[in-house]
């Protein structure tokens, strides 16, 4: 029975993500497109100008979003494939069996190429689509090798387009990841809560992420990296901030909230006018003078205010956050300022035979049943070829749209199936109605009109393909049927009625393909849960080994530790969202599953606020034998919940042997540094803190036995 979750996952299909809007990538992949069809117009070959206008179009849309570096190694990678579908599709229409066998083999590895990565996975499935329509109108090898030269150009014709926007376009999509990481840092101090948390740390993953995979010139690059890492360091002072404003009961005594809360008030529009000049500061631009200005007085007026604290009852405690936050806004500054600031540069990434390696193993370590991507990839070969098979045996006349519905919507999870089929079928309505309207309505002997269509259907195509996928599909559609129109020189509205109908076909075989063999998500949850609580853990043993080095750990470590966090965490919560929507009801409660990330969260956050402990200097002392073995207890229970969450049992039980729950010593030094509460000093309180998340997950998820000693928490 279908749940309501999954009815109201459906509100996807009329979402919109306002950032998402690519206007400036959608105008140059337009041009891209405009170029090859004018000189088609003007030529007198039109056809082979919208050969080329292909090979843009799929370049264009492998090259919308990323790093230069990134979205150039991808358009060449989509250049080549597209040119070999191309010239195997054209080559291979010639016989029925076969272009089904090699329909359903390209569909197969597309879904395979999601292995690599998501563009990956993208582009084979444009080429696929590709060899499919080409497929209809046969050719033999000197057309074939011509018609792959064709998109080859246009490929290359978009990469050229792109490195010239680059070249004057007025910041780079690395500057632009790190403008948004200050955004989000804003946001999260002016509203600090678990979502503006969770959008922080996917921003930082991404900054991250865009400055490994860089060509920019070395010294813009460096000031990139010392903005983010500037970011980082002071996003824990911040989060230590918003543990004592959200007045949580392990740091209500070590600050006061209303205090802190105002602090982060006056920080926020701080961090969003770093944001707004990040490409500034990066080119060393005078007119981010002013910004280095502003950052210098902050620091100076926090500082101030951080004296005016001391000996005043909770606020001194706060204060020495707030000048932990002022001397990193000063170093920051004086980094930036300064030419010969000592940042490093993150690690590059592997050599490109390294990479095809990596590739490669990705691909075999995927060649199993157990694979989520290996069924995808059966599932999607299984929908083209018996969509092909069913187009070339029908004496439908525009039946190859069956197979092209089946591809596009098919994705290796139920809810973006589910949701993309609905959005599929309303926005490719939508598009064959609008575009068969325009060339009903408009005469058009020349093309003129028909390539001025392709020019804008393309651009919003390019604009809507993260906005809105019902948008995305309307324009695809309507872009499509401009370019079939040419070739095939039919009347529109006569083929709107079966293209309608072969949609509806082709997204009834994609849905009933994957519900006859599904792949559903809660079954993959648990490993992604049992990952977030694995890399918790090993943030843990990483800021502990702080105080056991005497509180000179290595920086760059735990650096690496968060941001494994960051991303094991974010991609729990995408996973629990998907298994919410999901009409089959999981094993593992929903109640246990968000449990588990708000403690995992609650966790990581009082973690965070530890270490901004450790490097402020005020937690610089190892840890006592109770708090040791209150730690080392902690340790035991997170490796218990990853171990019983990798063994996929819908009931969990957290350390199921008991023995953590009997260790009555443990309990007796909780409880013991309980009755010393206002005594105790961060360390401490932090560590039992750590203690009662872990108690309360068990509690809340029902796992802990009957007879667990149960101590009593301050919360």
């Amino acid at each position: 029975m279908i749940r309501r979750r999954t009815w109201r996952s459906l509100h996807s299909v009329i979402e919109r993500d306002r950032t998402s809007l690519r206007v400036l990538p959608g105008l140059r992949n337009g041009v891209g497109i405009l170029v090859p069809l004018v000189w088609g117009l003007q030529s007198g070959h039109l056809l082979s100008g919208i050969g080329v206008a292909v090979g843009a179009l799929v370049a264009g849309f492998a090259g919308n979003a990323g790093t230069a570096r990134r979205r150039l190694r991808t358009m060449l990678f989509a250049t080549a494939w597209m040119s070999v579908t191309t010239f195997v599709g054209a080559l291979a229409g010639h016989r029925a069996w076969l272009i089904v066998a090699v329909a359903a083999l390209g569909a197969w590895l597309a879904g395979m190429m999601l292995a690599i990565s998501q563009p990956s996975g993208q582009v084979g499935l444009l080429a696929t689509n590709a060899l499919i329509l080409i497929s209809t109108s046969p050719e033999p090898l000197p057309g074939a090798l011509y018609r792959a030269c064709l998109v080859a150009c246009g490929g290359l014709l978009q990469m050229a387009l792109m490195l010239a926007v680059d070249l004057v376009r007025p910041q780079s999509a690395e500057a632009q990841s790190v403008s948004n990481v200050y955004r989000k840092l804003g946001a999260y101090a002016a509203s600090p809560s678990r979502q503006t948390d969770l959008d922080l740390a996917a921003s930082l993953v991404e900054a991250s992420d865009f400055l490994r995979d860089s060509h920019m010139p070395k010294r813009h690059r460096l000031r990139l990296v010392r903005l983010l890492d500037g970011a980082e360091q002071v996003r824990m002072y911040v989060v230590a901030l918003a543990e004592i404003a959200r007045d949580r009961s392990y740091a209500q005594e070590l600050g006061d909230a209303a205090f802190a809360r105002d602090i982060l008030r006056q920080c926020a529009p701080i961090f969003s006018a770093l944001g707004e000049h990040v490409w500034l500061i990066a080119q060393g631009d005078k007119r981010a003078q002013p910004l280095m200005y502003i950052l210098e007085r902050a620091s100076f007026e926090l500082s101030a205010i951080a004296q005016s604290a001391q000996g005043v009852s909770r606020k001194e405690d706060t204060a020495a956050h707030i000048e932990a936050v002022a001397r990193s806004l000063m170093a920051l500054r004086d980094d930036l300022v300064q030419s010969d600031a000592r940042t490093s540069l993150p690690e590059g990434l592997p050599s490109p035979a390294s990479k095809i390696k990596q590739a490669w193993q990705a691909l075999k370590s995927h060649l199993t049943w157990d694979s989520a991507i290996f069924r995808h990839a059966a599932r999607v070969a299984v929908a083209v070829g018996v969509g092909e098979a069913l187009a070339v045996a029908s004496p439908w006349p525009h039946a190859y749209w069956v197979p092209l519905t089946a591809n596009i919507i098919l994705r290796p999870d139920f809810t973006s199936t589910f949701t993309r089929g609905i959005a599929r079928v309303l926005g490719t309505m939508a598009g064959l109605v609008l575009a068969t309207a325009l060339l009903a309505a408009v005469p058009d002997r020349t093309g003129i009109f028909a390539s001025a269509c392709i020019v804008v259907f393309g651009s919003l195509m390019y604009m809507w393909v993260t906005y809105n996928y019902t948008l995305f599909s309307c324009a695809l559609t309507a872009l499509t049927v401009v370019l079939l129109s040419v070739f095939e020189r039919q009347a529109a509205i006569p083929t709107m009625a079966d293209r309608m109908l072969a949609t509806l076909v082709g997204s009834a075989l994609a849905i009933a393909i994957y519900l006859m063999w599904p792949t559903w998500q809660h079954q993959q949850v648990n490993r992604a849960l049992a990952q977030a609580v694995e890399r918790e853990r090993d943030y843990f043993r990483g800021v502990l080994g702080v105080f056991a080095e005497g509180g000179k750990g290595s920086p760059r470590r735990l650096a690496r530790e968060r941001q494994a966090v960051r991303v094991s965490r974010t991609n729990a919560a995408a996973a629990v969202r998907q298994v919410l929507a999901e009409p089959v009801a999981p094993p593992m409660s929903a109640h246990t599953m968000v449990a588990i990330l708000l403690g995992m969260h609650r966790f990581s956050d009082t973690l965070l606020s530890l270490e901004a402990y450790t490097w402020e200097g005020r937690a610089a002392r190892p840890l006592t034998q109770g708090e040791q073995a209150i730690a080392a207890w902690i340790d035991r229970a997170l490796s218990s919940l990853a171990e019983e969450l990798r063994g996929g049992a819908g009931e969990l039980a957290i350390d199921p042997s008991g023995k953590l729950w009997c260790e009555r010593s443990v309990l007796v030094h909780v409880e013991a540094m309980e009755m010393n509460w206002r005594e105790l000093d961060v360390i401490a309180r932090a560590v039992v803190r750590l203690y009662h998340v872990i108690q309360t997950l068990a509690r809340v998820t029902h796992e802990m036995a009957a007879d667990a000693p149960q101590a009593a928490s301050p919360e």
